[in-house]
């Protein structure tokens, strides 16, 4: 296996359990931390406070200077929040420390407020003189995959090659890597995931039951496909990984943060006081903003996305979300979902 090296945009607890598996691989890594505070943190404990269970190895790098990050490294693995890609490459190319064609790996999940941009959207835009991008998502949470749990994920990108090159470079005994060839699928699907998973937790919150987030986690799956398409994305992506596979372990985890958001919502405390209360970011509420107005823009009917920004940004009562989704008029099961 060819020796990468890899810096890793972002240390909460994904950036930091990515790169501690990479260089298990016997990559060379990097990690860049915006947070001085928790940069020196990370590399005095090698851990996280709130992913205590991980351990980083000795020979991962950690600093809070972006220019000793990016320099000499060929592949960018990024991993910051959604709201936070922007600012990060913008910097990153204002430093010139960025390696022209450098292979970058997106790890985010989300759509940008008021462009309606997926993550690597931002990135082409902001970094043109990038090489090959390639989306790396599915059902993967920190918490086990930090444990040695096993996990399969997507490696979707327009080129194979760098798909397989990204496979190649996290595949081992524990993490299963399959190459995708729809990344804009694969971003739609690992974007709007949160978005339900919000919706599943708010009924956990009003204690409605299985039956209801079955629903709702299927209906769900028919508005990913649905905006997906007409955003030139394979129908099938959303029935894999990133799509069902990621739908499945977020909206019913017990580590899902955007379904606990969603169960405090649920259960009466508004999205400020349940914000208040989050340790980590909640991807699924600026997705619900951006998701609903997208979906206005094109004309593309998402009920849940439409109610559950209601309830985020307008305040209506959940309860009353529930019956008007409840009392919507009957139809065809597929319809409107070209396969």
């Amino acid at each position: 296996m060819k020796k990468e090296h890899i810096a890793v945009l972002g240390g909460g607890t994904w950036g930091a359990t990515l790169a501690s598996h990479l260089a298990k691989q016997g990559h060379d890594v990097i990690i860049w931390e915006f947070v001085k505070e928790v940069a020196d943190h990370l590399k005095k404990n090698r851990s996280l406070k709130t992913l205590p269970e991980l351990k980083i190895p000795a020979q991962v790098q950690i600093t809070n200077d972006l220019a000793e990050t990016l320099k000499g490294r060929d592949v960018l693995l990024s991993v910051t929040p959604s709201h936070a890609v922007r600012a990060t490459f913008s910097a990153a190319v204002a430093g010139g420390a960025l390696t022209p064609g450098a292979l970058v790996i997106s790890a985010t999940k989300g759509i940008e407020n008021g462009t309606f941009s997926t993550m690597s959207q931002i990135i082409s835009q902001v970094f043109p003189g990038v090489g090959e991008l390639v989306i790396l998502t599915g059902p993967s949470h920190a918490e086990e995959v930090a444990m040695g749990q096993p996990v399969a994920l997507v490696s979707a990108s327009h080129s194979k090659p760098a798909s397989e090159r990204v496979r190649d470079m996290f595949s081992s005994d524990i993490f299963r890597v399959y190459t995708g060839k729809d990344p804009i699928g694969a971003e739609i699907g690992g974007s709007l995931k949160n978005i339900f998973a919000v919706a599943c937790g708010i009924v956990d919150g009003l204690k409605l039951g299985d039956n209801t987030k079955a629903a709702l986690m299927t209906r769900g799956l028919t508005e990913m496909a649905r905006l997906g398409k007409v955003l030139g994305a394979e129908t099938m992506t959303f029935f894999g990984l990133s799509g069902l596979g990621d739908l499945i372990v977020t909206c019913g985890s017990k580590h899902s943060r955007n379904r606990l958001l969603g169960e405090k919502i649920g259960s009466g405390k508004t999205l400020a006081a349940a914000l208040a209360e989050m340790t980590m970011v909640a991807e699924g509420v600026k997705t619900a903003e951006s998701a609903y107005h997208l979906g206005k823009s094109k004309k593309v009917e998402l009920p849940i996305v439409g109610e559950v920004y209601k309830i985020l940004f307008e305040n209506k009562p959940p309860r009353d979300s529930i019956r008007d989704l409840m009392s919507r008029q009957v139809g065809a099961e597929m319809e409107g979902v070209v396969v």
